[in-house]
């Protein structure tokens, strides 16, 4: 779940934004603005400004609430696609942690052939959401059970897959972890207490047990992982994106407002009129927040991984 922010705006309604889904065809979703602080919240808002006068024009007002659909294995059909469109999906969501560009040309082709065809103004806008720079566990054969009091390892090397430890994809990781830190794996469903470390090994103990399946993301607790907020994958997705004219890049892990402008500047460069939506889910963009906002076309609340790294209770006062 997550919730999207808009930078602040004047107390009178904003226009509906228009959103591109090809370099020749225009989207209008009503991101209409009004209130106090000029919030969106999850693509989302109520026009308070102009709800009664839109109301006396037309007695079934246009939702203004947007749904967000992720597109994967189980809905990457014409026939589901279809079904999405018609049933309310605003916005198809491409995650890029997952499948490659085959996949997702697929997605955003069917989703340009229903916009298309489509006659009751029902458009489908089309989301990259980068993977960003994440920190994960490698490949096993088969799930693990961790169960609280077990050791358990987590090394750099590369192809490690046994019982009692796995690799991780992050070379550094070495040195972003000390002892007595709390290791977070998946999203926080489960823990580890670090116990020390050695040039290539983190060896722990299991605090709160679960399912170790592969490639989970690893982080630990107050901590960010010094990696570059956009990797090359990144780089090579959102270049995937401008040519096939998508409408929003959703940017994983944003620390600070340089990668905003970084990527904004990228975009001009390449004359793609693309909306930028950082995920706000490190404690390290925090203090950012305001020049994050500032620099960005909204911005998108990840409250699962926020409250993996900061206590939970403060995630909806973030928010």
């Amino acid at each position: 779940a997550a919730t999207v922010a808009a930078p602040p705006q004047p107390r009178r309604a904003v226009a509906a934004r228009v959103l591109r889904t090809s370099a020749s065809e225009k989207v209008a979703a009503d991101l209409s603005v009004a209130g106090t602080n000029g919030s969106l919240s999850a693509l989302s808002n109520t026009d308070v400004s102009t709800d009664a006068t839109s109301q006396a024009v037309d007695a079934t007002p246009r939702r203004k609430t947007k749904i967000v659909c992720t597109i994967g294995p189980s809905t990457n059909t014409r026939e589901m696609i279809w079904k999405l469109a018609e049933t309310g999906m605003n916005v198809a969501r491409m995650n890029m942690s997952h499948g490659d560009h085959q996949s997702h040309q697929k997605v955003i082709d069917l989703v340009k052939e229903y916009n298309a065809q489509n006659t009751d103004g029902n458009t489908v806008a089309i989301m990259l959401d980068t993977k960003g720079p994440e920190v994960r566990s490698g490949d096993l054969p088969e799930p693990i059970m961790l169960a609280e009091g077990q050791e358990f390892n987590f090394t750099i090397k590369r192809g490690v897959s046994t019982e009692d430890t796995v690799s991780v994809n992050y070379d550094d990781f070495i040195s972003d972890v000390e002892a007595g830190d709390i290791l977070l794996v998946d999203g926080g469903m489960m823990s580890l207490a670090v116990k020390s470390k050695t040039a290539d090994t983190v060896k722990c103990v299991v605090v709160d047990g679960g399912e170790l399946k592969s490639r989970r993301h690893l982080n630990v607790r107050g901590k960010s992982a010094t990696l570059p907020s956009i990797t090359e994958k990144d780089w090579e997705d959102i270049k995937f994106g401008v040519e096939n004219g998508v409408d929003f890049y959703a940017v994983s892990f944003v620390k600070d407002a340089k990668v905003i402008h970084e990527l904004k500047a990228y975009l001009k460069s390449a004359n793609a009129d693309i909306h930028v939506i950082p995920k706000i889910e490190s404690a390290d963009s925090i203090p950012n927040l305001q020049s994050i906002i500032a620099a960005s076309d909204g911005a998108m609340v990840a409250r699962g991984d926020l409250g993996a790294e900061l206590p939970i209770e403060e995630v909806p006062l973030l928010q």
